[in-house]
């Protein structure tokens, strides 16, 4: 298998007729990585992807980019259970995760009882720190401008930035510079109507800008709030980034 990425989902806010809300997957010969796991992304994966993931990685506890995270777990568990694999999020999401437990752990079952628990071990990271996976290498991040802590995440071996959610902000634009590929939120297309700093979100002027400056090879938009507004994104974006630009959809994948 070569390396690639490929899109499972990034619809923001929440899934629609096959548009799972957020989630990356990472595919190399080691395994892949799944980066979010938002409603509709576990049912995208096929038997193989599920069986293949070697690590998960949570952006943020917003539910667009978290809510299949409890699928997932039963998934893995049920009915025969996996070995627990790592999961890596920034240190907020440590409640999220035992209220998961909490909530919908199945006292009957004793590989259900704290499915996260059992599926997952957690590595909190904080979001500026950089982390290792296993046969994959090193991963930077940077904290983003979001109304929760969030991370932006990259590889240092494979060369992609993901934004995740947040405002265009200079330390960002920073932490992109030089990478082959950039992942980008572009959740509305410009600003009317819209409190971008407050919501911490990014225009398609901003994605585009980011990936410019950043010197990026490929740029992926990502993360529109209203898939009819594609076209305007899309446009606003090649106004400002001279590069190749792809509208992120379900089943991009990508060579890295």
């Amino acid at each position: 298998m070569k390396n690639s990425i490929r899109i499972v989902g990034c619809r923001a806010g929440s899934p629609m007729y096959n548009q799972p809300a957020s989630g990356t997957l990472l595919h190399t010969q080691a395994g892949s990585i799944l980066f979010d796991c938002g409603p509709g992304v576990l049912v995208s994966l096929t038997d193989e992807e599920v069986a293949d993931l070697r690590a998960v990685v949570i952006t943020h506890r917003h539910a667009d980019h978290c809510l299949d995270l409890m699928a997932l777990a039963y998934r893995l568990l049920f009915p025969e259970p996996n070995q627990p694999i790592p999961l890596f999020g920034p240190p907020s999401i440590k409640g999220m995760l035992d209220g998961f437990d909490t909530l919908f752990g199945i006292p009957s079952l004793p590989t259900l009882h704290h499915p996260i628990a059992m599926a997952f071990s957690f590595n909190p990271v904080i979001p500026g720190q950089e982390f290792t996976i296993d046969n994959f290498g090193v991963f930077s991040t940077t904290l983003m401008h979001h109304p929760i802590e969030t991370m932006a995440v990259k590889s240092l071996d494979y060369r992609f930035v993901l934004t995740s959610d947040g405002a265009y902000t200079e330390p960002l634009q920073a932490f992109c510079d030089g990478c082959d590929i950039l992942i980008s939120e572009a959740t509305y297309p410009d600003y009317v109507g819209r409190h971008i700093e407050a919501h911490g979100h990014m225009t398609a002027m901003q994605c585009g800008i980011l990936a410019e400056r950043a010197g990026v090879q490929r740029l992926i938009v990502s993360h529109l709030s209203d898939p009819a507004d594609s076209a305007q994104t899309m446009q606003i974006v090649g106004q400002h980034f001279s590069g190749e630009a792809l509208l992120g959809v379900p089943g991009l994948i990508l060579p890295c």
